[in-house]
Formats: C-alpha cells, structure tokens, sequence
C-alpha cells in the first residue's frame, strides 16, 4: 500500500535559540514572534517579530521566552539587524 508524501514546506529561517542563555556575548540579540498576536511573557507583549538585546535579559527572562510554546525564538547577531535596518532604509530612500 502507497502513502501520501507529505508536500509540506518545511520553514525555518534559523535553529531555535539554546535553552540557556549564552554568556558574555553582547553581541546577540534574541528574535521572538507569538504564535498569538499580543501574548505576553516575561514582562514583554509581543506583536509581530521584536528584537530584544541578550544584555538586556536576566537569565530567567531568557528562559521563560525560550521555553514558551506560544513564542518562536532564535539568535541572531546585534550588527546582521543593524545592517539589515540600514539596506532597507536605502531601498525606501531609492524609490
């Protein structure tokens, strides 16, 4: 007997952030997005994709976003963000 093939696309920009929090390294940012616009935790509402700097988070912060089923996160690197900000301001800027 045939099975379906599952014709899915499987989509992920990066892994998914480590369960701990990385240490002395100011240079990562954590990327959050809420399955549920508006869901809260850890003292943050989410809306969309936000970008919250590792240095500003406390371990347990770290954790509880990290571990929330409700909340995709990843590491990303503080300068990649920065200069995706700055080519697309020149896209804006250029039309």
């Amino acid at each position: 007997m045939a099975t379906a093939k599952d014709t899915r696309a499987k989509v992920r920009t990066s892994a998914p952030a480590p369960k701990a929090k990385p240490q002395n390294d100011t240079q990562l940012v954590l990327v959050v997005t809420p399955k549920v616009e508006g869901f809260r935790r850890a003292g943050f509402a989410f809306s969309g994709e936000t970008r919250l700097p590792l240095a500003d988070l406390s371990d347990k912060q770290y954790e509880q976003l990290t571990r929330e089923p409700m909340l995709v996160t990843y590491l990303a690197e503080a300068e990649a963000v920065a200069d995706t900000a700055a080519a697309e301001d020149e896209d804006e800027a250029s039309v």
